[in-house]
């Protein structure tokens, strides 16, 4: 049992996802998937849920959600298992979410139309990394495993939960034997490049994502988090 004020880092459950997608929306609104909606974003959520290469966890204080991060131990499979086995739910929520957003769905054909075509058809492979092609050395190596996703609640931050999810995900991919992971985050203040650096990430690329932002790609060795 937890003592009052503790926090404790947990495997999400599906009860959590309500609390995950909103705080995933409301306070990292990067990319495309947050502009689909919490409902888009909480499916999301629960495929990796329930992928194998999937992970979800949550901090919590008190029993309440205060935090949580998203990411897998091996992104090409991850990317895999969904269109497997998420394929046609994650699509017919994406679709209804564009069609009430037309904003969004402009920008979707625009910037990333062609490519999620070809993906959900079976014609392109899963990336190998999150980086753009060339601008990350010594990347020739297999599984990679990715941070999606960290997120604390803005009335909680400051407390070291942020610190203790990223451990607690780097525990568990070296746990799955994975040396390697890897996560952008955007360039300046909308991004958190002082504090993956101070955790101890290693900036290893820079490129403009498909938004036309500059961004930043970090790598670790989640084996460097048990040595310290």
């Amino acid at each position: 049992m937890s003592t009052e004020g503790e926090i404790e880092v947990l495997p999400a459950s599906e009860d959590d996802l309500r609390t995950t997608a909103a705080l995933h929306v409301t306070e990292l609104p990067h990319g495309l998937f947050p502009r689909l909606g919490e409902a888009f974003v909480r499916r999301w959520h629960r495929a990796h849920l329930d992928s194998e290469y999937g992970i979800v966890l949550v901090a919590k204080v008190e029993g309440e959600v205060v935090g949580f991060t998203l990411g897998s131990t091996d992104r090409p499979a991850n990317v895999a298992w969904m269109i497997g086995h998420r394929r046609r739910e994650l699509a017919l929520a994406g679709l209804r979410a564009l069609l009430t957003r037309p904003v969004v769905a402009a920008g979707f054909v625009r910037t990333r139309g062609l490519r999620y075509a070809r993906r959900l058809l079976g014609r392109g492979a899963a990336p190998a990394r999150v980086a753009a092609p060339g601008d990350v050395p010594e990347a020739g190596f297999g599984s990679i495993a990715v941070l999606e996703a960290i997120v604390v609640a803005p009335d909680r931050r400051g407390r070291s939960i942020g610190t203790a999810l990223t451990e607690a995900f780097l525990a568990k991919v070296a746990a799955a034997g994975v040396d390697r992971v890897e996560l952008v985050t955007k360039a300046g203040a909308r991004g958190a490049a002082g504090f993956y650096e101070r955790a101890g990430w290693r900036r290893v690329g820079d490129h403009v994502d498909r938004d036309g932002d500059q961004v930043h790609t970090y790598r670790i060795d989640p084996r460097f988090v048990r040595a310290r």
